[in-house]
């Protein structure tokens, strides 16, 4: 469960490396950071996001989006972090986002349709790079 929490909430330079599909360097940026909180612009060029990341509930995980160049700022994800037997966790992520324009419209069409896979599939390169 601590290694799950600690990859992502991780704003360091490795978090390039253990996100590398979702870290640009050329977006990725920690604009302040505070003991159970970030402020953060992650993504890559063509859809990124401004976002408040809040661990300050053990267990979850809360990113609040501020700003995005194809969504709106009213999106959250939230992951909920659960300790199970022999070392492995249950992740639970609840995603909120309005996209906005073409790009977004398509982009999000996409997420709707394919993105739980996508996204499980990164989440597992992710923690096999933080847990090698």
């Amino acid at each position: 469960m601590e290694a799950v929490t600690g990859a992502l909430v991780d704003f360091s330079p490795r978090r390039q490396m253990v996100w590398k599909e979702t870290c640009d360097p050329t977006v990725y940026r920690v604009h302040t950071l505070g003991d159970t909180w970030a402020e953060v612009t992650e993504g890559v060029s063509y859809a990124w996001s401004r976002e408040r990341y809040d661990w300050s509930v053990p267990g979850i995980v809360t990113l609040t989006q501020l700003e995005g160049n194809i969504v709106e700022p009213v999106g959250t994800i939230r992951y909920e972090i659960t300790a199970r037997p022999g070392g492995r966790a249950r992740i639970v992520c609840e995603r909120y986002r309005r996209f906005r324009g073409r790009r977004g419209r398509i982009l999000g069409t996409f997420m709707v349709l394919f993105g739980p896979r996508i996204l499980r599939w990164q989440f597992r390169l992710a923690l096999d790079r933080v847990t090698g």
